[in-house]
Order: structure tokens, then C-alpha cells, then sequence
């Protein structure tokens, strides 16, 4: 694993994506019961940072009321907002897919991850400016790339634990607080989105990792903390 991306080389990527936003978006529609291309499967598993600060998640809930206003998104809920860490795929009685993970698999990657998440030092997330990636409206997260970090333990430490191209520091942290379900709208999402783009929200003390599952439903999905993992403490400077 290289070292740490610095912020710099997150920021520089997120304003790429908030430039083909403002000139060229048009993203795949967000169907909050199906995950496209993954034939009808339903519960998502992922290691996540859950958001549970109560000012940030007020915070949170002002950027999406503005975004509310405008029917054609789905506003994410509050148990839904969280920090992909690893996408994990979903969970199946028996594996077809690359994704698909059985019970037994399960097993094993919480033993694999529990070890390795232990290790790692608490660390911090700020999240702040608004962005649109594929199908979400997201807040950019920059976490000195701890995340990336992370990942790249699980690729060379855990054999249970899948792999995808999107990740390390290719991954670009990020909080989904909307998922765009029509295209009508669009201009008018851009410029409502144009005037929060420099929100900012806040910074998130991460002491736990979370097994997240998520249950695709309408109208929006379902989650569910599965188990818990406790980050190492930071060491004070």
C-alpha cells in the first residue's frame, strides 16, 4: 500500500467530479429497491462509519431540506447516513455473483476484519461540500486517507474479504444524502446544489467501524447496525 493520500489529491479529484456535475451530469437513475446490475438482491452488507453526532446530523438535515425541495430526489434518512469504508456485496444463501456472500464467508470476514480493525488508530472525518457522484447527492468526506488505509489492510491481510477495482486510492470518501430518481429536474437540482456547494458540516471523531446492512426497499432503504468494531485509541500528540 502507498502512503497516504494527502487531501490535496482528494480535493483535486472532487472538484473534477463537481465540474462534469455542473457540465455533463447524467446519472444512472437511483431505484432505492434494486442495485443496478445485481439481478434482484436485496441486502447490501458494508463496512461503514455510522454517523450518530446529534449536531452533525442536524447539520446533515438542513443541506438535505434544500435538496427535499425538489421532488424528484429521494432524501436519505438519518440511520442511513453513513461512510462507506469497504463494500462488502450482498448477502446470499448461495454464491453466484463475485458479490454474493454466504453465511459461512460472513463469518470469516468478521473474524478477518475484527483483527485488523483493532488495530487501526481512531482517527477523524470532516465532512463538507456538497457534490453529485453517479446517482447520490453526496457531502465529500477527507479523511487524510484513513479509509483508503483500511482497505488496503484488507486486500493484503484478509483472505475472506473481497476485493473490488474501486478502492484504495482510487475510493473518494464520501456521505450520500440523496439519490436522483428522474431526470426532469436536473437543471434545477444543479443550481440548488450550486449554492450549498460550500457547506460545511463538521468533523467526526471515528472510534468504531460498523457492519452496516442494508435492505433495498422504497423509499428508501432499510439499515441496520450488525455488529460493531472498535477502532484502536489515537494516540495524543
Amino acid at each position: 500500500m502507498n502512503d497516504k493520500p494527502v487531501p490535496q489529491a482528494y480535493r483535486e479529484k472532487f472538484n473534477a467530479i463537481w465540474n462534469h456535475f455542473q457540465n455533463g451530469y447524467n446519472p444512472a437513475i437511483y431505484d432505492p429497491e434494486r442495485a443496478a446490475g445485481f439481478e434482484g438482491r436485496k441486502t447490501s452488507l458494508a463496512f461503514a462509519i455510522l454517523i450518530k453526532d446529534q449536531e452533525i446530523l442536524s447539520q446533515i438535515a438542513e443541506v438535505a431540506e434544500i435538496v427535499r425541495r425538489i421532488t424528484d430526489v429521494y432524501v436519505m434518512p438519518p440511520d442511513y447516513y453513513h461512510i462507506t469504508v469497504k463494500w462488502l456485496g450482498f448477502l446470499t444463501d448461495q454464491k453466484v455473483l463475485e458479490c454474493d456472500i454466504e453465511a459461512q464467508t460472513l463469518e470469516q470476514i468478521l473474524e478477518q476484519a475484527e483483527q485488523i480493525i483493532s488495530r487501526i488508530q481512531a482517527f477523524r472525518v470532516r465532512l463538507g461540500r456538497v457534490n453529485g457522484l453517479e446517482s447520490y447527492i453526496v457531502l465529500e468526506a477527507e479523511d487524510n486517507g484513513a479509509i483508503a488505509q483500511i482497505q488496503g489492510h484488507f486486500h493484503s491481510e484478509a483472505t475472506a474479504i473481497p476485493k473490488y477495482p474501486l478502492e484504495g486510492e482510487r475510493w473518494l470518501p464520501h456521505m450520500s444524502i440523496a439519490g436522483v430518481k428522474s431526470k426532469r429536474q436536473l437543471e434545477e437540482l444543479k443550481e440548488k446544489v450550486k449554492k450549498i456547494r460550500n457547506t460545511e458540516v463538521g468533523t467526526i471523531e471515528v472510534t468504531h467501524i460498523d457492519l452496516l446492512q442494508a435492505v433495498l426497499q422504497k423509499p428508501y432503504p432499510s439499515c441496520q447496525i450488525l455488529q460493531s468494531f472498535p477502532l484502536s485509541p489515537a494516540i495524543s500528540s
